[in-house]
C-alpha cells in the first residue's frame, strides 16, 4: 500500500483490460504537490485511458486511484469535486454561445456562475463570449474546454492536448497560463502532449508510458541524460565504423550516409575516436558530440518518435 494517501494524485497498480488487451498493466505514479506534470507516450500508449480511469469515465480492472485522499471507485462524488478535466474533443452545445454554455455546465455541476466572466477573460475568449460555439474554431472550443474544466476550482487538473488546433499565439497563451495555474493558484496540472518543446518548457517532471507500462519518470533534464551522441563525416565510413567497433566505450554505430556515422558513446570524448581514426589513416572531415536531446529520450524509451500517430 502507499504512504502517499495525502497526495493530490496517488495512481496505484492501475490495470484496464478491454477483453484480452491489457490496456494498462499495473502502473504507478505519484503527484504530490503543485506544479505542472507532462505525461507522455506514443498513441495508444494508455494516456487517455488513464485519464479515464482518474475522472472515473471508466472503471479499472485493478488498482485505485485517489485524489486528494479520497479513492475514486469508493467515493467519486467527493474524489471528482476536486478533479477538472479537459479531454481533446470537447462537446458543448452549438446553438449556445460561449457564456451560456459555461452557465450550464455550472448549474449542471451545481456552482455557482460567478467565475464564469473571469475565466472567459483567464483563456482569452471575452471577446467572443457572445458568438455560438457552433461557429468557433478548433483553437477556440479547446480554450472554451480548459474554462470549463477550472468552473469547480479544482485542485487537480488533467489537460488532455491542450494546445491541440491552436494556432502559435494561442499555443504560447497556454504555455504562459499552466504555470500560473499551478504556482500562482496551487493547482496540480497533468498534461498530455506530444509536442516535446512543449513539455521542456512548462513542466517540472515527466511521466512516460508506454505500451501500459511506465517506462520513465523524472525530471526533463534528467531523462534526457543517455550517453552522448556523436556526428562524424569521414572519408571512408564504412573502413570507420570497424576501426571505432575495436573502441572501448563505443556503443552503436549508425551509417546514416556514405560518408556520415552516428555514434553512441560512453565516456568516450570525441578527441579519443578523432585520434583513433587519424592514427588508422581515416581522415576525418568533421566530428560533433551532442547530448541527447527530451525527443532523443522519448525515442530510446519507446521506440517511436513524438509525433508518430
Amino acid at each position: 500500500m502507499t504512504n502517499n494517501d495525502s497526495a493530490i494524485l496517488v495512481v496505484e497498480q492501475l490495470r484496464k483490460d478491454f477483453g484480452p488487451v491489457a490496456a494498462l498493466r499495473g502502473i504507478d505514479f505519484v503527484l504530490d504537490r503543485p506544479g505542472v506534470y507532462g505525461f507522455l507516450g506514443p498513441n495508444g500508449a494508455g494516456k487517455t485511458t488513464t485519464f479515464k480511469l482518474v475522472s472515473a469515465l471508466l472503471h479499472p480492472t485493478g488498482g485505485r486511484v485517489l485524489i486528494d485522499g479520497v479513492d475514486v471507485r469508493r467515493d467519486p462524488r467527493t474524489a471528482l469535486s476536486k478533479l477538472g478535466v479537459q479531454f481533446d474533443a470537447p462537446g458543448f452545445y452549438p446553438y449556445l454561445t460561449a457564456r451560456e454554455n459555461l452557465h450550464v455546465i455550472a448549474c449542471w455541476q451545481g456552482h455557482g456562475s460567478e467565475k464564469v466572466d473571469e475565466l472567459l477573460t483567464l483563456t482569452d475568449l471575452a471577446n467572443a463570449a457572445h458568438r455560438r460555439v457552433g461557429g468557433y474554431s478548433w483553437g477556440m472550443k479547446q480554450r472554451l474546454a480548459l474554462a470549463a474544466a477550472l468552473l469547480a476550482d479544482p485542485r487537480l487538473l488533467l489537460l488532455d492536448e491542450p494546445t491541440n488546433g491552436l494556432d502559435p499565439a494561442g499555443i504560447a497563451d497556454i504555455r504562459r497560463l499552466l504555470p500560473r495555474l499551478a504556482y500562482e493558484q496551487g493547482r496540480t496540472v497533468l498534461l498530455s502532449s506530444h509536442r516535446m518543446e512543449e513539455v521542456e518548457q512548462v513542466c517540472d517532471r515527466l511521466i512516460i508510458i508506454h505500451q501500459g507500462a511506465i517506462v520513465a519518470q523524472g525530471a526533463p533534464a534528467e531523462l534526457a541524460a543517455g550517453d552522448p551522441r556523436i556526428e562524424l563525416h569521414c572519408a571512408d565510413a564504412q573502413a570507420a565504423a570497424g576501426i571505432l567497433r575495436e573502441v572501448r566505450g563505443v556503443g552503436r554505430i549508425e551509417r546514416t550516409g556514405v560518408n556520415r556515422l552516428h555514434i553512441s558513446a560512453s565516456g568516450v570524448p570525441a578527441s579519443t575516436i578523432n585520434r583513433a581514426l587519424l592514427n588508422a589513416g581515416i581522415a576525418v572531415e568533421q566530428i560533433v558530440e551532442r547530448r541527447e536531446s527530451l525527443e532523443d529520450a522519448f525515442f530510446r524509451l519507446t521506440g517511436t518518435r513524438s509525433n508518430e500517430k
